[in-house]
């Protein structure tokens, strides 16, 4: 007699970080990880970083009054509440379980690479805005950064071909 031992795999639950800044690129990446990548489960993090304007939060020798920074922090509030709306919404319409974190930075780069180990991530997805490299010599690229410094798989979605 043959005993078959069959059944679900025991593969564990992925832990999937998806870096949004509500740019087109940062859509683009989302829609990829879902349509090629998205199993019915996956834990997904939504991860979205921002903060106040340098010259208001650095000492620059001009002072920003209380009410700029009130009207500052209440824009920057409601950008993040109605993309966040925006992300789980998608979430929701397309069956997929998403948390929302965010993170108060200056530096999106570091800043994924932090939240992809704070949160275990199996995999970081980021999109590119596919700077030409004299840009992304003066500017600086986040998935660079990402990818140079993260000690987790990095997915970077390029923009789509041009039409």
């Amino acid at each position: 007699q043959f005993c078959i031992m069959g059944g679900q795999s025991s593969k564990p639950q992925q832990r999937v970080l998806i870096a949004v800044d509500g740019s087109s690129h940062s859509q683009n990446a989302f829609d990829w990880y879902r349509t090629n990548l998205a199993t019915p489960g996956e834990d997904v993090i939504l991860f979205h970083t921002g903060s106040l304007p340098n010259y208001l939060m650095a000492p620059t020798g001009i002072s920003a009054s209380n009410s700029d920074v009130q009207r500052a922090n209440e824009s920057l509030r409601k950008r993040v509440a109605q993309l966040e709306e925006s992300m789980m919404e998608q979430c929701k319409r397309h069956s997929m379980q998403c948390r929302w974190k965010y993170a108060d930075s200056l530096s999106p780069g570091p800043a994924v690479v932090d939240a992809s180990a704070e949160e275990k991530a199996d995999l970081v997805v980021m999109g590119t805005r596919g700077l030409g490299t004299i840009r992304r010599t003066i500017l600086g690229s986040v998935s660079e950064f990402v990818i140079s410094h993260s000690r987790r798989p990095v997915v970077v979605v390029p923009p789509p071909p041009q039409q």
